[in-house]
Protein backbone atom coordinates (compact mmCIF):
# COMPACT_ATOMS: atom_id res chain seq x y z
CA UNK A 1 0.00 0.00 0.00
CA UNK A 2 1.14 3.67 -0.67
CA UNK A 3 1.42 5.96 1.75
CA UNK A 4 0.19 9.68 0.39
CA UNK A 5 2.98 12.06 2.64
CA UNK A 6 0.64 14.57 4.43
CA UNK A 7 1.16 18.18 3.80
CA UNK A 8 3.45 19.68 6.37
CA UNK A 9 2.55 22.77 8.37
CA UNK A 10 4.93 24.74 6.63
CA UNK A 11 3.54 23.94 3.34
CA UNK A 12 0.04 24.54 4.60
CA UNK A 13 1.12 27.98 5.54
CA UNK A 14 3.07 28.78 2.54
CA UNK A 15 -0.11 27.99 0.56
CA UNK A 16 -1.86 30.29 2.82
CA UNK A 17 0.46 33.10 2.61
CA UNK A 18 0.40 32.88 -1.00
CA UNK A 19 -3.21 33.24 -1.13
CA UNK A 20 -3.81 35.84 1.27
CA UNK A 21 -0.63 38.15 0.52
CA UNK A 22 -2.47 39.25 -2.94
CA UNK A 23 -5.47 40.19 -1.32
CA UNK A 24 -4.01 41.62 1.90
CA UNK A 25 -2.07 44.10 -0.54
CA UNK A 26 -4.95 44.97 -2.72
CA UNK A 27 -6.87 45.43 0.21
CA UNK A 28 -4.36 47.23 1.39
CA UNK A 29 -4.25 50.15 -1.52
CA UNK A 30 -7.85 50.15 -1.30
CA UNK A 31 -7.54 51.31 2.34
CA UNK A 32 -4.99 53.80 1.54
CA UNK A 33 -7.46 55.44 -1.22
CA UNK A 34 -10.66 55.32 0.61
CA UNK A 35 -10.25 56.04 4.20
CA UNK A 36 -11.81 59.19 5.28
CA UNK A 37 -9.01 60.32 6.90
CA UNK A 38 -6.03 59.61 4.83
CA UNK A 39 -8.72 61.40 1.89
CA UNK A 40 -9.32 64.26 3.79
CA UNK A 41 -5.52 64.87 4.31
CA UNK A 42 -3.86 64.39 1.12
CA UNK A 43 -6.49 64.79 -1.41
CA UNK A 44 -8.00 68.52 -1.35
CA UNK A 45 -10.37 67.42 -4.03
CA UNK A 46 -10.96 63.80 -3.07
CA UNK A 47 -11.30 61.23 -6.11
CA UNK A 48 -14.71 60.35 -7.11
CA UNK A 49 -16.63 62.58 -4.86
CA UNK A 50 -16.73 66.13 -7.38
CA UNK A 51 -19.39 66.22 -9.68
CA UNK A 52 -19.25 67.23 -13.55
CA UNK A 53 -21.79 68.42 -15.89
CA UNK A 54 -23.03 65.83 -18.11
CA UNK A 55 -26.27 64.95 -20.91
CA UNK A 56 -27.24 62.55 -18.44
CA UNK A 57 -26.83 60.62 -15.26
CA UNK A 58 -26.83 57.07 -15.21
CA UNK A 59 -27.87 55.48 -11.68
CA UNK A 60 -26.64 52.16 -10.84
CA UNK A 61 -29.25 49.97 -9.29
CA UNK A 62 -28.73 48.50 -5.65
CA UNK A 63 -29.26 51.04 -2.44
CA UNK A 64 -31.38 53.49 -3.10
CA UNK A 65 -29.22 56.34 -1.64
CA UNK A 66 -27.99 56.49 -5.34
CA UNK A 67 -31.28 57.52 -7.01
CA UNK A 68 -31.76 60.08 -4.21
CA UNK A 69 -28.11 61.23 -5.01
CA UNK A 70 -28.54 61.87 -8.76
CA UNK A 71 -32.07 63.67 -8.39
CA UNK A 72 -30.43 66.03 -6.04
CA UNK A 73 -27.60 66.52 -8.99
CA UNK A 74 -30.51 66.46 -11.78
CA UNK A 75 -32.17 69.47 -9.38
CA UNK A 76 -28.47 71.14 -9.18
CA UNK A 77 -28.78 70.99 -13.17
CA UNK A 78 -25.54 68.91 -13.55
CA UNK A 79 -27.47 67.10 -15.77
CA UNK A 80 -30.98 67.31 -17.64
CA UNK A 81 -31.73 63.24 -17.86
CA UNK A 82 -30.99 60.26 -15.43
CA UNK A 83 -31.20 57.37 -16.65
CA UNK A 84 -31.64 53.91 -14.88
CA UNK A 85 -29.63 50.73 -15.51
CA UNK A 86 -32.79 48.65 -15.05
CA UNK A 87 -35.22 50.07 -17.44
CA UNK A 88 -34.19 50.73 -21.15
CA UNK A 89 -35.28 53.88 -22.48
CA UNK A 90 -35.40 53.59 -25.86
CA UNK A 91 -37.95 50.83 -25.41
CA UNK A 92 -39.77 52.98 -22.60
CA UNK A 93 -40.30 55.54 -24.98
CA UNK A 94 -42.00 53.04 -27.06
CA UNK A 95 -44.42 51.34 -24.90
CA UNK A 96 -44.54 53.19 -21.85
CA UNK A 97 -44.48 50.88 -19.76
CA UNK A 98 -41.90 50.21 -16.90
CA UNK A 99 -42.35 46.60 -16.27
CA UNK A 100 -42.06 45.69 -20.00
CA UNK A 101 -39.23 47.67 -20.58
CA UNK A 102 -36.45 45.98 -17.75
CA UNK A 103 -32.75 45.39 -19.18
CA UNK A 104 -32.71 42.02 -16.60
CA UNK A 105 -28.93 43.38 -15.78
CA UNK A 106 -27.73 41.26 -13.46
CA UNK A 107 -24.45 42.37 -11.90
CA UNK A 108 -21.94 45.66 -12.63
CA UNK A 109 -20.46 45.07 -15.85
CA UNK A 110 -23.91 43.74 -17.04
CA UNK A 111 -25.09 47.27 -16.27
CA UNK A 112 -21.90 49.07 -17.83
CA UNK A 113 -22.39 46.82 -20.91
CA UNK A 114 -26.14 47.41 -21.22
CA UNK A 115 -25.46 51.46 -20.86
CA UNK A 116 -22.80 51.69 -23.46
CA UNK A 117 -25.36 50.28 -26.23
CA UNK A 118 -27.86 52.40 -24.35
CA UNK A 119 -25.70 55.76 -24.26
CA UNK A 120 -24.54 55.46 -27.91
CA UNK A 121 -28.38 55.34 -29.27
CA UNK A 122 -28.90 57.92 -27.03
CA UNK A 123 -25.79 60.20 -28.62
CA UNK A 124 -24.65 61.68 -25.59
CA UNK A 125 -20.75 62.52 -24.86
CA UNK A 126 -20.81 63.18 -21.43
CA UNK A 127 -21.58 60.49 -18.58
CA UNK A 128 -21.94 60.78 -14.79
CA UNK A 129 -22.63 57.45 -13.46
CA UNK A 130 -23.78 57.61 -9.94
CA UNK A 131 -22.93 54.41 -7.31
CA UNK A 132 -21.93 54.00 -3.32
CA UNK A 133 -18.85 54.91 -2.36
CA UNK A 134 -17.69 51.16 -1.43
CA UNK A 135 -18.77 49.81 -4.57
CA UNK A 136 -17.00 53.38 -6.74
CA UNK A 137 -13.51 51.58 -7.28
CA UNK A 138 -14.83 48.73 -8.93
CA UNK A 139 -17.34 50.92 -10.71
CA UNK A 140 -14.91 52.95 -12.32
CA UNK A 141 -12.85 50.29 -13.30
CA UNK A 142 -15.42 47.98 -15.17
CA UNK A 143 -16.87 51.31 -16.99
CA UNK A 144 -13.18 52.48 -17.75
CA UNK A 145 -12.62 48.99 -19.37
CA UNK A 146 -16.24 48.44 -21.17
CA UNK A 147 -16.34 52.49 -22.64
CA UNK A 148 -12.60 52.52 -23.83
CA UNK A 149 -12.86 53.76 -27.63
CA UNK A 150 -16.21 54.91 -27.47
CA UNK A 151 -15.26 58.34 -27.23
CA UNK A 152 -17.68 59.21 -24.46
CA UNK A 153 -16.43 60.80 -21.09
CA UNK A 154 -17.63 58.89 -18.29
CA UNK A 155 -17.43 60.40 -14.89
CA UNK A 156 -17.82 58.07 -11.65
CA UNK A 157 -19.33 59.96 -8.38
CA UNK A 158 -19.65 58.72 -5.40
CA UNK A 159 -23.16 59.38 -3.32
CA UNK A 160 -22.23 61.17 0.28
CA UNK A 161 -26.03 60.20 1.18
CA UNK A 162 -26.49 56.94 3.25
CA UNK A 163 -23.83 54.90 5.57
CA UNK A 164 -20.24 57.22 6.20
CA UNK A 165 -17.45 56.52 3.64
CA UNK A 166 -15.01 54.05 4.67
CA UNK A 167 -12.87 51.03 3.04
CA UNK A 168 -14.29 48.56 0.53
CA UNK A 169 -15.80 45.30 2.12
CA UNK A 170 -13.62 42.07 1.69
CA UNK A 171 -16.75 40.93 -0.76
CA UNK A 172 -16.14 43.84 -2.72
CA UNK A 173 -12.08 43.36 -3.06
CA UNK A 174 -13.03 39.55 -3.94
CA UNK A 175 -14.66 40.79 -6.59
CA UNK A 176 -12.58 43.08 -8.57
CA UNK A 177 -10.18 41.37 -10.68
CA UNK A 178 -12.82 38.85 -11.84
CA UNK A 179 -15.27 41.98 -12.47
CA UNK A 180 -12.47 43.43 -14.68
CA UNK A 181 -11.73 39.97 -16.30
CA UNK A 182 -15.24 40.25 -17.33
CA UNK A 183 -15.62 43.16 -18.18
CA UNK A 184 -12.83 42.96 -20.75
CA UNK A 185 -14.08 39.41 -22.12
CA UNK A 186 -18.12 41.22 -22.33
CA UNK A 187 -16.51 43.95 -24.42
CA UNK A 188 -14.52 41.87 -26.24
CA UNK A 189 -16.34 38.58 -26.53
CA UNK A 190 -19.69 38.39 -25.79
CA UNK A 191 -20.82 35.41 -26.54
CA UNK A 192 -18.60 33.32 -24.13
CA UNK A 193 -19.76 36.26 -21.26
CA UNK A 194 -23.39 35.57 -21.52
CA UNK A 195 -22.78 32.11 -21.70
CA UNK A 196 -20.90 31.77 -18.32
CA UNK A 197 -23.25 34.04 -16.65
CA UNK A 198 -26.51 31.59 -17.73
CA UNK A 199 -24.47 28.88 -16.26
CA UNK A 200 -23.72 31.29 -13.31
CA UNK A 201 -27.35 31.90 -13.58
CA UNK A 202 -27.06 34.86 -11.14
CA UNK A 203 -30.46 36.97 -10.70
CA UNK A 204 -31.08 40.37 -12.14
CA UNK A 205 -30.46 43.44 -9.83
CA UNK A 206 -33.20 44.61 -8.27
CA UNK A 207 -33.20 48.04 -6.30
CA UNK A 208 -34.81 51.74 -5.66
CA UNK A 209 -32.78 53.13 -8.72
CA UNK A 210 -35.94 54.98 -10.51
CA UNK A 211 -35.56 57.84 -12.63
CA UNK A 212 -36.51 61.42 -11.83
CA UNK A 213 -36.08 63.17 -14.91
CA UNK A 214 -36.68 61.15 -18.17
CA UNK A 215 -36.56 57.56 -18.71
Amino acid sequence: MTLVPRQSSRGRWVWLATFLLPLGVLYGLNWLIFHPGIVTAFYPDPPFDTPRPADVIVVLAGKPERARYAALLAERRMAPRILSTLIDPDCLRERGVRELCATGVRNTVDEALTMRLVLARERVDRVMVVTSRSHVLRTAAVFTLVFFGTGMDVHIVATPLGSPPGVPSALEVLKFFPSLGAAMLGRLNPEPYEWIMQYRRPAPIRGAATPAHGA
